[in-house]
């Protein structure tokens, strides 16, 4: 691995731990302190996360976490139902004891919600044997991190979220292919659809919302 490589990934660690918050400046030189390294990798690893929609370089001023945006949900959340039901489909006929006991192990976790989140989904989804999809599923879970905060915790979505979970997980213990992916295709859909809702009408407060609009 290196330098780049392994900055680029405790970035991402941040990320998932939802330890970056949106509208906070990057500190190239505090980073380079923190990771032991030069500013010339952090800066090549910035690039990199700029490149993939994570962070966002402002001109004469350094890089910046996005923040939150109804267009941004809609397309991280649209590119984790594409990919996560999947890769979910993929893993089901290989989930093991451990995978399922490290999934449920993620349910009861204390620390970091985000950071929880995902590595109850990368337990379900691991088994797939996929490391191309898995990598760029971790990078939308990264992105989605902060969406993830507003919905539990800020929406007071974090009941449904567990309920959602812990039916995911049983229709995963049985085996049962066809309901643990509509019960993901469902728990994703219901995330995606709040955050729009609330971002659209924050961002544009006089528009008029309507039962037709589908979003």
């Amino acid at each position: 691995m290196s330098t780049v490589d392994r900055v680029q990934g405790l970035l991402v660690a941040d990320m998932l731990r939802g330890s970056l918050a949106p509208g906070s400046w990057i500190r190239q030189d505090e980073l380079a302190d923190r990771f032991g390294t030069s500013k010339i990798p952090v800066r090549e690893a910035l690039q990199r996360l700029a490149a993939m929609g994570l962070v966002r370089f402002e001109p004469n001023r350094g890089a910046v976490v996005p923040e939150l945006t109804a267009a941004d949900a809609e397309e991280n959340y649209a590119l984790r139902l594409a990919m996560e039901p999947r890769l979910l489909q993929q893993a089901m006929p290989n989930l093991s004891i451990v995978d399922l006991a490290e999934a449920e192990l993620a349910l009861s976790d204390e620390g970091s919600l985000t950071e929880a989140n995902w590595r109850f989904h990368r337990a379900l989804y691991r088994a797939s044997g996929w490391q191309r999809g898995l990598a760029m599923v971790e990078i939308l879970n990264a992105a989605v991190a902060p969406y993830v905060l507003l919905y539990t915790q800020g929406l007071d979505g974090a009941r449904h979220s567990d309920a959602e979970h812990l039916a995911l997980l049983e229709a995963c213990r049985a085996g049962d292919a066809p309901s643990a992916i509509e019960l993901l295709h469902h728990h994703l859909t219901a995330a995606s659809t709040a955050l729009i809702s609330y971002l659209d009408q924050t961002t544009n407060p006089d528009r008029p919302t309507s039962k037709d609009d589908t979003r």
